[in-house]
């Protein structure tokens, strides 16, 4: 013990405590009830299609900036949680996989599916969409997660996956 009393004092000091700093990690995840009914995106079936996706995601052709989201699924495919990963600006949108896939294992994800609008109209993936696509379908076979698809939504929308570049 008398150890650990010099640890914190050091010669000359006097018997005067060193300060000590902690860094303490809380968690952030809770679990909130909705007493509300549940809309139809909630009814416990799966997502099997872009084009139910871009129908729950619709909303986001009348956005200003660009927003990407992650959609975390079960086992069979049934929606868990949605959560907003990045909002950006007019054409850019910073997404890093460490905090994409921070709160996908948090929720125990089988699957994932990335979403994100063009605010310009223009589905068409671009170079980044590409390489950010590219980065977390790495990501996620490092961790067992699938990426099941990258929708980009304008005034339709484009699927990597249907379009075989997933």
């Amino acid at each position: 013990m008398k150890e650990l009393a010099n640890f914190f004092t050091q010669e000359g000091d006097e018997g005067q405590p060193r300060a000590l700093r902690l860094k303490v990690i809380k968690p952030v995840f809770e679990t909130i009830t909705v007493h509300e009914s549940a809309g139809p995106y909630l009814s416990g079936r799966p997502l099997k299609s872009s084009d139910a996706v871009f129908e729950l995601f619709r909303y986001l052709q009348q956005e200003t900036k660009e927003l990407m989201f992650s959609v975390h699924l079960d086992s069979k495919n049934q929606l868990l949680c949605v959560e907003l990963v990045s909002v950006g600006s007019l054409n850019a949108s910073t997404v890093h996989p460490r905090e994409v896939f921070k709160s996908v294992l948090l929720s125990s994800a089988a699957g994932l599916i990335m979403i994100h609008n063009h605010p310009s109209g223009d589905p068409t993936p671009s170079r980044e969409d590409h390489d950010i696509t590219k980065r977390l379908k790495e990501a996620s076979e490092l961790l067992g997660i699938r990426l099941l698809d990258h929708i980009v939504i304008g005034e339709t929308c484009s699927s990597f996956a249907d379009h075989g570049t997933l």
